[in-house]
This record gives C-alpha cells, structure tokens and sequence, in this order.
C-alpha cells in the first residue's frame, strides 16, 4: 500500500481473518461495522493497493465476482459451495506436480484446483 490509513488496515484485518476468499461487497460489509463512513469506492482503491502491493491476491472463480485472499505465501486448493456461492481456501495437499501433464511443448507455470459442492452450513 501507498500509504498506511485506517480503512486500508481494517480492510486488510477483515480480509486476513475471514479464512476464506471474499468479494468487495463482502470485505465493504464487514469493514463498515469498523469504519462506519468507509466508502464502497474507497474499499475497491484499497483491494486494487493491496493487490499491487502483494499483501492480498484475487481469486476466480468462473461466473462469479472476483474474490480477495490474504497473499500468506501458502498454496490453495479451493471450494465453492454451490449452494451459497461461498468460496472456502483449503490446505494444498497436491504438492507442487500440476495434476495432468501438458502436452508436449506445453510450459506450464501454474495450476488451481477447484472443488465443487456442498459447505456444511448448506448442508
């Protein structure tokens, strides 16, 4: 981040102890109940710095609205809930082989994996 401001280390905070991946309209909801004047556009200017800064990396999910993680240095098997839309960060335990091999002179320089299905408060 540029600078350092009140509303950049709670939208930082929120999204470090969320344990999941969340949307800007998620980290702006439980920012608000800190900073109660917190700004929508001021929640995406802070996003966009803490992504540039490396403090916090977007996750896609298809079909759905970016979401925001805390950039903790460890690798992520992700979850959606097709029920809810949630997004939940997993422990990666496929260590560091993708896990299809490209084709011949194919370079692969990164994976995800994505699960899909229930989370248990949709049951």
């Amino acid at each position: 981040m540029k600078r350092n401001t009140k509303q950049g280390e709670v939208i930082l905070t929120v999204i470090k102890s969320a344990g999941r991946p969340l949307t800007p309209l998620e980290v702006h909801e439980l920012a608000v109940k800190k900073v109660s004047r917190l700004g929508i556009a001021t929640t995406y200017r802070h996003l966009k710095s803490l992504t540039e800064s490396n403090q916090v990396v977007g996750v896609d999910y298809p079909g759905q609205p970016p979401r925001y993680e805390w950039a903790d240095g460890k690798d992520k098997v992700h979850f959606a809930c097709r029920s809810c839309d949630k997004l939940f960060a997993l422990e990666d335990t496929t260590g560091d082989a993708p896990p299809a091999e490209a084709p011949e002179g194919f370079r692969v320089q990164g994976f995800e994996v994505m699960l899909y299905g229930i989370c248990p408060e949709c049951g």
